[in-house]
């Protein structure tokens, strides 16, 4: 993650409207929401994409999105259950972290 918070949305931005498919730009969005505060939204966004596709890239988001939203036991199992999801995947070279 980029320390600079103005060349990190820049540099997401200009990768989403890059994208050549829906499931990438989907995840790019989710960051561009994640990093604004909107971690539902961002959370949806990585559900859409992995309706489209599942890979690397949109299980981490998810898993992000979800373990900062919520600190229950339950919410954790299921952060641990999306990496393991997430390290089953080939990437797509997406990785934001």
């Amino acid at each position: 993650r980029l320390n600079c918070q103005k060349a990190a949305m820049r540099s997401l931005r200009l990768a989403r409207n890059s994208s050549i498919h829906d499931h990438e730009r989907l995840v790019y969005e989710g960051w561009i929401l994640y990093d604004t505060g909107h971690r539902d939204e961002a959370l949806e966004k990585a559900e859409q994409s992995l309706s489209l596709q599942r890979s690397f890239e949109a299980f981490f988001l998810k898993a992000y999105a979800l373990g900062d939203s919520s600190l229950d036991v339950e919410s954790a199992l299921s952060v641990v259950q999306l990496l393991e999801h997430a390290n089953s995947c080939a990437s797509d070279n997406l990785r934001k972290g």
